[in-house]
């Protein structure tokens, strides 16, 4: 392997010097976040860390366990839930080293992998939402031309768009890992300090550079995009909804005269439909309302406008936070408002708790067991 000549080694120095002491000034220039509100920050953070694992745990239990929710869209609900647990365990790593140290603590390999695995994790986010309303539009407005991914030969399709919306993940995240280094420079006063930064090759002369390029092509790919086909989906998906309950309405009577059994059996089956829309639009509305601030500053920052404003650090954080809520509420729309997961969510939870008692009993016993022997052999 060919090693870099003092030259270039000396330009790339100087350029990272330049970076940390634009930061600095910058940093100086910056108003700090009251301690009252870093606490409570931290603090909502702890929280939304333990409701975010324990709840996508949850989904991904009742998924596995009930085979009543075996279904593609389950299933894509499931992947969704592991994007989710995975991307938070990233958070506590993140967090303490803005609190503790300016500078990266944690070493080369884990600034190769923790903020690019999150970049994976909400691209398959957003990849999941579009497949499920794909899969409920081709199913509710386009009958006759859905096959479900379910069972029997079919599985093999489930398979391979799962596949697909992680590999897609994968390789729109590719230059996050390629170009994510960890990088050491030195001060005149002759300190060591390393920085976890993202080094894009230049454009030339150019302003902007294959960063912005990236970036611009993250908000459209992980947030514009999935949020416009989704929404053009579901109101489609609501409006044949709706004509199809105003023709049911029109022909009710007929149908429940003559087929009074497959009537009730269909209305069921309309209800839960109904019900799964719902939770779906709730969670596309959740992470709207959620990722927009952050886009819209994190894209304003990199084009270096807005962030001579002394509150830009604070709001940052602000925005940084609510990007990770639906970790945390997802779980909850699904047990509060999906009546499958609510049953399988309280089945498991009497399941455990089943198995606690079961186990303090044999505790218990077990430990009067050895007193006796204990007593008999004195």
């Amino acid at each position: 392997m060919d090693r870099e000549t003092p030259s270039t080694v000396q330009m790339l120095n100087a350029s990272i010097n330049e970076t940390v002491a634009i930061a600095s000034n910058r940093k100086r220039m910056y108003i700090s976040e009251p301690l009252g509100m870093a606490i409570t920050r931290l603090i909502l953070f702890g929280m939304l860390f333990l409701a975010a694992v324990i709840g996508n745990y949850f989904v991904f239990t009742v998924f596995v366990r009930s085979r009543r929710l075996r279904t593609f869209s389950y299933c894509l609900i499931m992947n969704l839930a592991v994007s989710d647990f995975l991307s938070i365990l990233g958070v506590p790593f993140l967090l303490i080293n803005q609190q503790l140290q300016p500078t990266w603590i944690y070493g080369s390999l884990l600034c190769r992998l923790i903020n690019p695995s999150q970049v994976v994790c909400g691209l398959v986010t957003t990849n999941v939402h579009v497949a499920i309303a794909i899969d409920r539009y081709s199913s509710i407005v386009r009958p006759l031309r859905y096959t479900p991914c379910c069972t029997g030969c079919h599985s093999y399709k489930r398979l391979m768009v799962v596949s697909v919306i992680w590999l897609l993940a994968l390789l729109c995240s590719a230059p996050a890992y390629a170009f994510r280094e960890l990088y050491t420079v030195v001060t005149p006063s002759g300190v060591k300090l390393e920085f976890c930064i993202e080094r894009f090759p230049s454009m030339g002369n150019l302003k902007y550079g294959w960063r912005h390029v990236y970036s611009i092509f993250l908000f459209v790919t992980n947030y514009f995009l999935p949020i416009s086909i989704s929404t053009v989906l579901y109101v489609n998906i609501v409006h044949s909804l709706k004509k199809t309950e105003r023709n049911r309405k029109t022909l009710g009577r007929k149908i429940r005269q003559t087929f009074q059994g497959e009537a009730k059996v269909d209305n069921v089956t309309i209800y839960l439909e109904r019900r799964f829309i719902s939770v779906m639009i709730m969670i596309i509305v959740v992470f709207f309302f959620c990722y927009l601030p952050y886009q819209v500053v994190f894209l304003l920052s990199e084009f270096n406008y807005g962030v001579e404003s002394p509150y830009f650090r604070i709001l940052l954080n602000i925005v940084y936070f609510l990007t990770w809520l639906p970790n945390a509420v997802n779980p909850i729309c699904f047990g509060a408002m999906d009546r499958r997961y609510a049953k399988a969510f309280r089945k498991i939870c009497s399941s455990f708790r089943e198995k606690s008692r079961k186990s303090n009993q044999k505790g218990s016993l077990s430990r009067g067991q050895s007193t006796r022997l204990t007593e008999e052999e004195v």
